[in-house]
């Protein structure tokens, strides 16, 4: 096997890895300030993937116009997901919190199924006849476009909570809540937001991912996953252990599927989830 195609993957998977990390970095928010494991997030993920499949069908936008939009939607319909669901049990015992989740992963789940049915959907590619090529190196341009405007979007994600005063807020109510509210942090509009920016970071991701997977009710176990998967390894509530996870499972991935074949490269992802669990259960890039 040669080097240039080793190098194709190693950089495959970088690109997968980058969308990966943004579908993630929502999951890891959520958890990081409001301290709730979100298991409904790969599903509002699903949700978002077919409102990028009706623009596309409907009103012939692709999936990278469509990307924009849906997490504009996404940022009131995040709020609307906090107020209806998220609230109401901030207060609650962990259990009630993770049941509430998993309640309204199904709701999504349904309520899909009931409105498109259970048929895989898919849109067709933008540039799928073309690809970029560097030295030899062939990369499609679907997954040259959605890695990096995974990364750009990560980069904004990362300036807005560094930077500015709101992102301030956020890392200050993920840090000490008590602390935060006793100073003048408006910790209800925090949660609410901080809910919607990770709703909405997952539809973006739901958009540049689109032209590279099959669309169904059932999708969104599968990003679910993933999120579980790139969060525990690196590290709940750590913003770049998610990027660094994520980029982690696509390389291995796309490696496993060239050595050993795709279908076990679930297997060594799990495996490396399980040796984390053992060796540093509290995730490579858990903060102290």
């Amino acid at each position: 096997m040669s080097a240039e195609i080793v190098i194709q993957a190693i950089v495959s998977g970088l690109l997968m890895g980058a969308a990966y990390a943004l579908a993630t970095v929502g999951f890891t928010i959520v958890f990081g300030v409001m301290n709730i494991a979100n298991f409904a997030h790969g599903h509002s993920i699903m949700i978002a993937m077919f409102g990028g499949y009706c623009l596309n069908k409907y009103f012939g936008l692709s999936p990278y116009i469509a990307a924009p939009i849906l997490f504009v939607i996404f940022l009131g319909l995040g709020q609307l997901l906090y107020k209806l669901a998220i609230a109401p049990i901030m207060s609650s015992s962990v259990a009630a919190q993770l049941l509430t989740t998993l309640g309204l992963m199904i709701i999504l789940e349904n309520l899909a199924n009931l409105i498109f049915g259970g048929d895989l959907r898919s849109v067709p590619p933008p540039f799928a006849s073309s690809s970029l090529r560097i030295s030899g190196i062939a990369m499609p341009w679907t997954q040259v476009i959605a890695g990096v405007a995974s990364f750009f979007v990560i980069g904004l994600l990362w300036a807005f909570l560094r930077y500015t005063r709101f992102g301030t807020q956020i890392r200050a109510a993920s840090d000490n809540k008590v602390g935060a509210a006793v100073v003048g942090v408006p910790i209800e509009k925090v949660f609410r937001w901080a809910f919607a920016l990770a709703t909405a970071t997952g539809a973006m991701a739901a958009g540049l991912l689109l032209p590279m997977y099959l669309v169904s009710p059932f999708v969104g176990h599968d990003f679910m996953l993933k999120a579980f998967v790139v969060a525990i390894i690196g590290g709940l509530g750590s913003f770049p252990g998610a990027l660094f996870a994520g980029l982690l499972i696509g390389v291995i991935e796309a490696l496993s599927g060239l050595f050993i074949g795709a279908s076990l490269g679930s297997a060594v992802v799990f495996a490396l989830l399980l040796l984390t669990l053992l060796v540093r259960p509290e995730g490579l890039f858990a903060r102290k």
